[in-house]
């Protein structure tokens, strides 16, 4: 089964790279690009639904940061627990770093988190 992956990205030289290593699994990935600027960008990537949404720390760099970018990019082996009053269950984010060799290491990434 093809996994969705989003790359947020105004079409960077950085995006491209990625998705032209994506494109030799065609069978394993469907690639999406959001470009972040857009106003729907977040709702783009709601509809996809993606497994894993890519980006640039040199693109993330150049936006505004949010307080979940800044907390994953200093503790990169944070878990975040995201308490809402009217919601039952809890939202668990977690963090970890891996060595990324080639794209194929990229894709057993994405498939350990479907099991």
């Amino acid at each position: 089964m093809r996994q969705q992956v989003v790359i947020l990205s105004d079409h960077s030289l950085f995006a491209q790279g990625v998705a032209s290593r994506f494109k030799q699994f065609p069978e394993r990935v469907h690639l999406h690009f959001v470009n972040p600027r857009d106003d729907d960008s977040f709702d783009r990537i709601a509809a996809i639904r993606p497994a894993a949404v890519i980006l640039s720390s040199s693109e993330a760099d150049t936006r505004e940061k949010c307080l979940l970018c800044d907390l994953v990019s200093a503790f990169p082996s944070i878990r975040i627990i995201r308490l809402a009053v009217d919601q039952d269950p809890v939202q668990v984010i977690t963090s970890q770093q891996s060595r990324l060799k080639e794209v194929r290491d990229l894709l057993d990434l994405l498939d350990e988190g479907r099991e």
